[in-house]
């Protein structure tokens, strides 16, 4: 059998497919997925989605009116079934990162004002305020956060001024306040202390002489700060309950816009996952390891004291990651029968929270940390055996396991039946397992047939992919896959590197060649692909299709080639910006022929054939062979 040949370096005739060969490239993409066993999912954070230049605020949302135009049918037509998109809690004010929400609620910032400024909210926010907006937006293919912070706070204040009167609201207000009262109320504590660190608020730096004395004799309490880093330690008490009432009285105000702010969300989700239905592409939550800054202050006397979860020495840092987020304490976790502990029964509720919202199912941050996460002591200056380690498997430790099911408790008992609740199985479950994955979690996941992760870039040979796990390029959290493929290729004379780069592309060649090759093609393909960058990375996507695992996952700076980083851990600055301008079509169609970006036609062509199923499927390829020549010239 021949090795065909695709020159992904072919001259640009600036023409897309037209509506009849797009019919044929997508009806036979399909058909060759589903031959495959493939589901093909795309990684997308809400601030990255496109907009119209007419409608760009400056930050995407995936419940804008362009993703759901546009950006919609043009993955329909590439054949995603999902988006993953990242965590969609609340940010704290000055931090961009999604992974560590100040609450549950919602991220304000998925908010698209254009259809506020539309009949369909009632015109609340004026048009002339938001085209001042989008007049005044200062990058349109990264976000600028400063920006969109100040605008939002104009915007959205002003759809409150106009909306907090209606009946809608009203009725929001009335069924919905007690979800949202601790994470509102401690948006408001934040601001009146000046800072969102409840460990450290200082209440008499705050107020005044006058205020302080008025407020400690209506209430009868001399101790505002403690009153208040612990307001809902215990809720009921008679202090506690002053201070609430207090707290909602003199800043109705703003406790009203929160809820406000809440109400368009949660109207916008339900909305949006309809169109998911309706669709067939479905939008994947995320849940990060971390406990929101709420869930930490609500729950303090639950968590381990003096202790913060973390991770070991790995491949993102040599000397081990501390990320200060508190853990809950095991005991509190589960009770000496097995029954759902305090602590236990709030995790329960917030991943039935998350499966409720997601009917696209969840991808699980650093699933290690449920399974046996790394802990270490706050106060100590470098992690040594004696001040940290896997808490479940230290083996004098108080809290060791005995067996993989005690492993496995948080899962079996609280997050596998939140997604049955919710008519999702654990298929719909994407654990994120990179980094010191020990034999605990390893056992764990094969022995619920959970879905791990494999990532090409990190020596994952697609070949030995699980059958079970879901396969990528690189994700928010890795280097872009054109920096992957240039820092590949450019080994000079260091031996590791080009000895990586040899045994990368050995593996390649042959996991991706055609069934019955013969040797000689197969030498000359190899020779390509070490020669010729456009092929290695056309092979690089192919391996997704020809690997075992059933499902696919892509990040949008992969599928549409952009060679830029979105975010590097370790670091606080330029990260979480990258977004897909509104030319995001021809941006896509105009990499796939310079070599930059996937053609899913010809990735999917190399995968039948190298399993054989090209036999008895000779039109079936023949259209995937004419689609992917059409491609290559776009």
């Amino acid at each position: 059998m021949r090795i065909q040949k695709v020159d992904n370096v072919a001259p640009a005739f600036n023409r897309k497919p037209n509506a009849q060969e797009m019919k044929v490239y997508t009806n036979s993409l399909n058909q060759g997925l589903d031959l495959l066993g493939k589901q093909v999912d795309l990684i997308l954070h809400n601030a990255s989605a496109p907009a119209v230049k007419s409608e760009n605020t400056g930050i995407g949302s995936l419940f804008s009116r362009t993703v759901i135009t546009k950006l919609f049918p043009f993955l329909k037509e590439h054949g995603f079934k999902g988006i993953q998109q990242e965590p969609n809690g609340l940010r704290k004010v000055l931090d961009n990162s999604p992974y560590a929400p100040e609450a549950k609620a919602k991220n304000i910032y998925m908010i698209p004002l254009e259809k506020l400024a539309s009949d369909e909210y009632g015109n609340i926010l004026s048009k002339k305020t938001f085209e001042t907006i989008v007049k005044n937006n200062p990058n349109t293919s990264e976000v600028n956060y400063p920006y969109v912070r100040s605008m939002y706070e104009v915007a959205l204040r002003e759809a409150y001024t106009n909306g907090k009167d209606s009946k809608e609201f009203a009725n929001f207000k009335e069924t919905r306040e007690s979800e949202y009262e601790q994470s509102a109320i401690y948006r408001i504590l934040s601001k009146i202390k000046g800072n969102d660190n409840f460990k450290i608020w200082s209440q008499k730096d705050n107020y005044t002489e006058d205020e302080i004395a008025q407020l400690a004799k209506a209430a009868e309490i001399k101790n505002w700060d403690k009153i208040d880093q612990q307001l809902f330690v215990n809720p009921n008490s008679e202090k506690s309950k002053a201070r609430i009432a207090e707290l909602k009285e003199k800043y109705k105000d703003d406790y009203d816009y929160y809820l406000f702010q809440q109400m368009l969300l949660e109207k916008e989700n339900e909305a949006s996952n309809k169109l998911s239905e309706k669709t067939g592409i479905k939008i994947i939550g995320d849940s990060p390891v971390a406990p929101t800054a709420v869930e930490s202050w609500v729950n303090q006397k639950l968590f381990l004291k003096g202790k913060s979860i973390g991770c070991p020495p790995d491949y993102f840092s040599k000397t081990g990651q501390r990320w200060g987020f508190p853990y809950y304490d095991p005991e509190k976790i589960f009770n000496k029968d097995g029954s759902l502990g305090e602590a236990g029964k709030i995790m329960q509720q917030k991943y039935e929270e998350y499966f409720a919202s997601f009917p696209g199912g969840i991808r699980i941050d650093h699933i290690i940390g449920l399974i046996d996460p790394f802990i270490y002591t706050n106060s100590s200056k470098k992690m040594t055996a004696s001040n940290s380690g896997r808490i479940y498997s230290i083996f004098s430790g108080k809290y060791k396991k005995k067996n993989d099911d005690e492993y496995a408790n948080i899962l079996t008992k609280i997050i596998i039946p939140a997604a049955k609740k919710h008519g999702l199985s654990k298929d719909a479950i994407i654990c994120e397992d990179l980094g010191d994955r020990n034999l605990p979690t390893e056992r764990v996941m094969k022995k619920l047939g959970l879905s791990g992760i494999s990532v090409t870039q990190f020596d994952h040979r697609g070949a030995k992919a699980p059958e079970r796990n879901l396969i990528m390029p690189g994700s928010h959290d890795n280097q872009s896959f054109l920096e992957f493929v240039e820092d590949l290729f450019n080994f000079g004379n260091d031996k590791d590197k080009k000895a990586r780069f040899l045994k990368k592309t050995k593996y390649l060649a042959e996991d991706t060649a055609p069934k019955g090759a013969a040797k000689e093609e197969v030498k000359q393909y190899l020779k390509d692909i070490r020669t010729n960058k456009s092929k290695f990375i056309a092979a690089s996507f192919a391996e997704l299709f020809t690997s075992p695992a059933k499902r696919v996952q892509i990040f949008f700076a992969d599928f549409w080639g952009l060679g830029k980083t979105y975010n590097r851990p370790g670091t606080t600055t330029g990260n979480w910006a990258l977004r897909l301008e509104e030319t995001f079509e021809d941006d896509y169609y105009k990499a796939v022929p310079q070599g930059k970006a996937p053609n899913f036609a010809d990735a999917v062509s190399t995968a039948l054939k190298q399993r054989g199923l090209d036999k008895g499927n000779e039109q079936l390829i023949k259209d995937l062979d004419a689609s992917a020549k059409i491609l290559n010239e776009a």
